[in-house]
């Protein structure tokens, strides 16, 4: 029996609001942009989250790099306090490899400056990720090799002009050709290509990129560039040794820059755990911008609903007063306008949800690095506060129209 009325009441709903289709919408255009807002946002999120954390599992769960700026090299917006930070040496990454807790390291030797071009006969590709590393780097961080390997402690020690390339690299600069024991130039320098890395899972579009990284050994960059005296060094933890490693090494590069007792660090160690952190407070910084935007357009939206539903109660005043002449119960003129309301925030629920998607879609095709995906969640959350809107913006007309009198409803004109 009560399904029944449901149904009845449904149908007469969608009846009404099919009468006055126009001014529906407009009613329901606030939910249509707090939903599309809040779907889209979190499906930005949501990819932009993915995307780091195939970063950081790319880069493995047990490394630290120590540096001397966080975030990499910085040339603007330094304090004075970093402005006269020394350099991370290479005695910094011998003394870090002894370490107890570190299982390999590797100073990582980067171009003071723009890196030169890779060439291989004609073909050259511009600003790759020069890194000049030891062979112990491979076992600090998840290398990924597909072809070839990477080289080892005899090559660095004697200086071996051999590299690992990255997989763009390799696409773009040997497109056609084996690429392992060809030989490509680096600057005026000629390298032996011994390996090639596997595609990186995600660059986010930014920063250097992962796929662009060449490797050579680190006595050969020292050559090329001996007045380069700043490094970042990786160092690899055992399983569940990570926080145990940070606290070392912090402990130790404290004790050999003469950091005193209660002063800053005046070095940097970030993990990729850290990183992950970092920008999931990034992100709950951004909601709490977002969500009161939000709030508005969906305030805005319940108030144009309680107009349109209280404009409906005088609209529909005699037919009120018909329906309670027969015998509907004020509970029943509640219900309906109640059903009303519900059925037409849930309308822009779902119209919002499906641009939310849309946007999701149209971020994927023009970032295809950015892993763009709508949450369940946040659908069933979208379509749930529509819901709700509906149901809190029809309490005061539905309240209102079960309180008419019949006799008087019926009189009006």
């Amino acid at each position: 029996m009560i399904r029944q009325q449901v149904k009845i009441l449904f149908r007469q709903s969608i009846e009404t609001l099919l009468a006055h289709k126009f001014r529906s919408f407009l009613t329901v255009l606030g939910v249509v942009i707090g939903t599309a807002t809040v779907i889209g946002v979190a499906s930005l999120a949501s990819g932009l989250e993915a995307g780091v954390r195939q970063q950081v599992e790319q880069f493995g769960t047990n490394v630290a790099f120590v540096s001397r700026f966080g975030g990499g090299p910085r040339n603007s917006d330094l304090t004075e306090e970093e402005r006269k930070r020394k350099p991370i040496t290479f005695e910094d990454a011998v003394a870090l490899s002894q370490l107890p807790s570190a299982t390999a390291a590797s100073p990582i030797l980067r171009p003071p400056e723009l890196p030169p071009a890779v060439r291989f006969r004609t073909n050259e590709v511009r600003n790759p990720s020069l890194r000049g590393v030891w062979a112990a780097y491979a076992n600090t961080r998840e290398v990924s090799i597909a072809r070839g390997r990477f080289f080892t402690e005899t090559e660095d020690e004697h200086g071996a002009e051999v590299c690992i390339i990255g997989h763009d690299i390799a696409e773009r600069l040997l497109a056609g050709y084996e690429p392992l024991e060809k030989d490509i130039q680096i600057g005026n320098k000629v390298f032996r290509v011994i390996g090639v890395l596997e595609k990186a899972k995600s660059t986010l579009g930014g920063g250097p990129q992962a796929d662009l990284f060449i490797f050579i050994p680190y006595n050969v960059m020292h050559g090329m560039y001996p007045m380069q005296d700043d490094h970042w060094i990786a160092i690899g933890a055992g399983q569940g040794q990570l926080e145990r490693l940070v606290d070392e090494a912090t402990d130790l590069m404290r004790r050999r820059r003469q950091v005193q007792f209660g002063a800053p660090n005046s070095f940097e160690i970030t993990t990729p755990s850290g990183m992950l952190e970092s920008f999931n407070k990034i992100l709950a910084t951004v909601s709490l911008i977002v969500i009161p935007i939000v709030s508005v357009a969906l305030l805005v939206g319940g108030i144009g609903v309680m107009n349109i539903m209280l404009v409906s109660v005088t609209e529909r005043t005699k037919e009120i007063g018909v329906r309670r002449a027969i015998g509907a119960r004020r509970s029943d003129i509640i219900g309906q306008f109640l059903l009303e309301a519900s059925t037409l925030t849930a309308i822009g629920g779902v119209i919002g949800i499906v641009i939310g998607v849309l946007i999701s879609i149209l971020i994927n095709l023009l970032m295809p690095d950015l892993p763009s995906k709508v949450p369940l969640v946040w659908v069933v959350v979208g379509f749930s506060v529509s819901v709700a809107i509906g149901l809190i913006a029809g309490l005061y007309p539905a309240w209102k129209a079960s309180r008419l009198d019949p006799i008087e409803a019926l009189r009006y004109e």
